[in-house]
């Protein structure tokens, strides 16, 4: 698909596959219930895969709630170590590639910003079951056991922010076995990925588990601004390792103690630049000019946890959770995508927070009631200072560009026709260019005596060719007094060139949250069942805003408020709560085959806008969600396990955050603006044991999006009016796994081969850049053929692998934008990852 105007498919792939095998299962019912003399504890091709979705361990299929889970031999057998990664293999869900420290989840097409420190994410994220902030969310996996995403919102078991969905990453615990691996990994872009795992029993009571991961790549793209200096941009340096022991004091309770470590220092997501000041305008080129002054991103990041889990009878059982988890981020990009100095912005982002995280849990299973209930308490404090930096370059060019539009107007007003303002010299490109401001003078001269006088001063007439002359030979003195006559502060001269601006400001926020939940479960006979839970969630927020102006100096002292206007210490509190439930029914066509009707509601905080003083006043409501699911899950032929479902969630105060100038902004920001959404949408999940050697597999989705957003003013200072908006969107993943009956190498061998395929619908954006109509790729649909060929010794000690991602090279760019793309005229975006190749060695002791 190429161009904006692209035609939706009248009949998606993924509706079209759902109708075929609604059909076939229906069927499916009939027969299957004829057949009562089939074996119900026969072995399934299928293997079994175990969920905690429910705050116990089930059976997937019988959860009545859309899940997908994703395997440990999954995440080794597609090369994924960051939520950005998996992303790729389920459809519906998506995560931040191009950041980590300021990563985005999407869940159904709802996402929010985590740029804002004062705002949650509308997708709660959840590691060794410790709820995970914003800049915390992107861990490696190291050592994963199962990563399980739950879709719709999950308010009453999970709480806050659970609004789209969960996600659950599961480390393995400690076992009373004795196993290690090392683990190595090269590609291309100088890949090195080394990985390894040790768990001992060191008594009947004591395990122990220790593992770490490094993973390390260049960028693939290449930044060619000679006198750069930072960290490569775009290039990966990231380290994890964990340490976890289990306390078995007695046959009913388990303690395990665990730290977790994580440290990322590296360069920021390149910007690449879409502007004719840029390097190129064509993204695909992989090559950048960007002069950004130490473009990083680090984050130094660590944990402790303890949980205990005690088991009062064959009944009763309950579970503590405490966690405190500290984090300090520094991040700092180009934000023009240039190496123009007159046009240099960046923005800095600097984060020192900890959340003490709390759950006292309480589980009772008995013949045909199951029941969990719960209290969570988490506190939250939050530093964040946000940096805009440009040079004085930047800011004259700026001033360039008002006193055009304060010339232009004035003498278009006094009757000067439009066609003879470029014969007087407007539009200037830059006061600094002693032509341009000669223009200026000369036309400040003609209503102005005073500026005619100074040019008499300086022996010249006004538009005459020795004006520019004498201009270069006074340096800043003309500048001064024209800047001091008409009281504009930003009118200086260029011997401060080079010298930069710096705007501040600092975020201190204090969040407690409270919960409390109760979920039963009732299996009515053997066939219908149901489930029904509430939960109580409380949110306080104290948020402060501290704007500050650092100038150029003493030289200078009256430029103030340029990007920002001044705030003192400015504070605000407020709490939200709200009452979240569910409702399931269920009916057991037979052991094999599972329906279920679930209604369901979630809730995200209220919050406010760290850059945006203004919320103090009026912070953006709380996103509620409702949604009603109709599921099915079956395991048929013990070969075929389906799972599907059909979903409509109505979205109240959808948070979103969109790029905007408002009058009287020196820049475009990222502002926080209220709508309201209804999505509607299907999803199937296939697995086939097609024979004993080939598995097959197909994800897919399709989802339409009913828009409505308050009006806001776009990246360009223009009010956007036009907020109804509609959309769909179409995605699917296919699998094979093929074990095939090599004779040769004295072991086994693994063909794994996936192929993912999203639909663009940025075309349906309602703040689309006009700049976006001229990239192709922006609008192209993303395609990528992915495979891994493995062998594995048949005394399972070695394995060695190759793989390839994105074989086809098919490449699409990120999202197009930027603080500077309105009034500096320089658009960015991001490059998603070409086509990379690597190989794997393994050795399990």
């Amino acid at each position: 698909m190429t161009g904006v105007n692209k035609q939706h498919r009248k009949t998606p792939l993924a509706l079209y596959i759902g109708l075929l095998c609604s059909s076939a299962l229906y069927s499916q019912v009939s027969s299957a219930q004829a057949q009562q003399t089939t074996d119900k504890n026969a072995e399934s091709a299928i293997e079994v895969m175990t969920v905690t979705a429910q705050k116990r361990v089930q059976n997937l299929m019988e959860v009545p709630v859309a899940i997908d889970s994703i395997s440990a031999k999954d995440l080794e057998e597609t090369n994924s170590v960051l939520l950005g990664d998996i992303a790729d293999y389920t459809p519906g869900f998506k995560f931040s590639k191009d950041a980590v420290a300021q990563a985005t989840a999407t869940m159904r097409g709802v996402s929010s910003s985590n740029i804002s420190t004062g705002g949650d994410p509308s997708v709660a994220i959840f590691y060794d079951d410790v709820y995970l902030p914003r800049a915390a969310q992107s861990v490696l996996f190291a050592d994963m056991q199962r990563i399980e995403i739950l879709k719709g919102p999950q308010g009453t078991l999970f709480g806050k922010n659970a609004a789209a969905g969960v996600v659950s990453m599961v480390p393995n615990a400690p076992e009373h076995t004795d196993e290690a691996f090392l683990k190595a990994t090269l590609g291309d872009y100088g890949l090195q990925r080394f990985e390894g795992m040790a768990n001992t029993s060191l008594s009947d009571q004591f395990a122990l588990r220790i593992n770490a991961l490094s993973n390390q790549r260049d960028s693939y793209i290449d930044n060619v601004y000679k006198d750069y200096q930072g960290e490569e941009l775009g290039n990966t340096n990231h380290q994890a390792a964990r340490i976890a022991a289990l306390w078995t004091p007695t046959q009913s309770t388990k303690v395990q103690f665990s730290y977790d470590y994580d440290d990322m220092d590296q360069g920021y997501s390149p910007a690449i630049g879409l502007s004719p000041y840029a390097y190129s305008m064509n993204p695909l080129d992989h090559t950048i000019e960007n002069d950004v002054i130490d473009g990083h991103e680090r984050r130094d990041m660590d944990a402790w946890t303890v949980k205990i889990n005690h088991e009062f009878n064959s009944d009763w059982s309950g579970k503590l959770i405490s966690s405190k988890r500290q984090w300090q981020v520094s991040g700092r990009d180009d934000a023009d995508g240039t190496a123009d100095k007159t046009r240099y912005l960046d923005t800095i982002n600097f984060e020192d927070s900890d959340i003490f995280y709390n759950e006292l849990q309480l589980n009772y299973s008995h013949d045909k009631l199951n029941y969990v209930g719960g209290i969570t308490y988490s506190k939250e404090n939050v530093h964040q200072t946000t940096t805009l930096d440009i040079t004085a370059d930047t800011i004259a060019r700026l001033t360039s560009d008002n006193l055009n539009q304060m010339l232009g107007g004035a003498l278009m007003q006094a009757g000067v026709p439009a066609e003879a303002l470029g014969q007087m010299g407007l539009p200037i490109d830059h006061i600094w260019k002693p032509a341009d401001w000669a223009s200026v003078l000369s036309i400040l001269a003609m209503v102005d005596p005073s500026v005619a006088g100074l040019l008499q001063q300086l022996g010249a007439e006004p538009f005459s060719p020795e004006l520019a002359a004498a201009i270069s030979a006074t340096g800043d003195l003309t500048y001064q007094l024209i800047g001091g006559g008409l009281g504009i502060a930003e009118i200086f001269g260029p011997s401060n060139a080079g010298k930069m601006w710096s705007e501040d400001i600092v975020n201190n926020g204090v969040f407690n949250s409270y919960g409390i939940y109760s979920d039963v479960d009732y299996q009515y006979n053997d066939q219908w069942g149901f489930t029904a839970g509430l939960r109580y969630s409380r949110d306080e927020k104290d948020f402060s805003w501290d704007i500050r102006e650092r100038s150029f100096g003493a030289s200078l002292p009256s430029l103030t408020e340029f990007l920002f206007p001044l705030v003192t210490n400015l504070k605000a509190s407020k709490d939200w709560s709200k009452l979240t439930g569910r409702g399931v029914v269920r009916f057991q066509a037979d052991a094999d085959q599972l329906w279920f009707l679930s209604y369901s509601t979630g809730y995200k905080s209220g919050g406010y806008d760290s850059l945006d003083p203004m919320s103090s006043a009026n912070p953006y409501a709380p996103e509620e969600v409702k949604n009603i699911e109709l599921g099915y899950k079956a395991e048929l032929w013990q070969s075929v396990r389906v799972q599907t479902s059909i979903y409509n969630m109505n979205l109240t105060n959808r948070q979103r955050s969109v790029s905007s100038k408002r009058p009287g902004d020196g820049v475009a920001v990222p502002l926080i603006i209220n709508g309201d959404q209804d999505i509607r949408g299907m999803e199937l999940i296939v697995d086939w044991q097609a024979t004993p050697a080939l598995k097959l597999g197909l994800v897919t989705e399709y989802r339409k999006t009913e828009s409505s957003w308050e009006q806001f003013y776009n990246g360009d200072g223009d009010l956007v009016t036009d907020t109804e908006k509609d959309s769909s969107a179409d995605a699917y993943t296919l699998t094979a796994d093929w074990t095939p009956d090599w004779a040769f190498g004295d072991g086994q061998w693994k063909v794994h081969v996936d192929y993912v395929y999203e639909e663009n619908t940025r075309a349906d954006d309602p703040d689309l850049l006009a700049i976006a109509k001229q990239i192709p790729a922006y609008f192209a649909d993303s395609k990528n053929l992915n495979a891994r060929i493995s062998w594995q010794s048949n005394s399972d000690h070695w394995e060695v692998a190759v793989f390839g991602k994105n074989l086809t090279d098919n490449e699409t760019t990120g999202g197009i934008g930027g603080f500077a793309a309105a009034v500096l005229g320089t658009p960015i975006t991001s490059l998603n990852p070409p086509r990379t190749a690597g190989v794997e060695v393994k050795y399990q002791f």
